[in-house]
């Protein structure tokens, strides 16, 4: 496992533009490339291949891991299970919408992964995005990949 397989998995691969959740034109695994509500009609021509999807997700992965070791002085002490579920949830809420977390973030630099997880689930991410909220706390919880097996 590692965060590009993780994220395929929580975003899915799409070829074509598609609306995500929150109404924004996405392609690939997850990738947001246009404004709210902006139609799908912009988009017609625009396709994208496995490859070159994951190979936008590793170039945003590895950006968010380099903002997160600025970000969090712990992040490295973190093991990868742990460090990829908030890279995941950077890539899907923003650096900034992961900031947020400050009690969850706060517990994971003290390692109190109940609480963590506890501050994680008590959130607007959990009740809009339940099913991958629920393995991302699991696994900063467990500090393994069982969730993704």
């Amino acid at each position: 496992m590692n965060i590009s397989r993780m994220l395929e998995i929580e975003e899915d691969f799409r070829a074509v533009v598609y609306y995500c959740s929150e109404m924004y034109p996405t392609i690939g695994i997850g990738w947001k490339i246009g404004y709210h509500k902006q139609p799908l009609e912009d988009f017609k021509h625009m396709t994208i291949c496995k490859r070159a999807a994951y190979a936008q997700c590793e170039f945003m992965a590895a950006d968010i891991r380099e903002r997160l070791r600025n970000e969090l002085p712990f992040f490295d002490e973190l093991n990868e299970p742990r460090q990829c579920v908030l890279i995941s949830m950077a890539y899907q809420l923003g650096v900034k919408g992961l900031l947020g977390f400050k009690r969850m973030l706060a517990a994971i630099q003290t390692k109190c992964w109940n609480d963590a997880a506890h501050e994680g689930l008590d959130s607007k991410w959990h009740k809009q995005t339940t099913r991958r909220a629920e393995r991302q706390m699991l696994t900063l919880l467990k500090g393994d990949w069982s969730e993704y097996e």
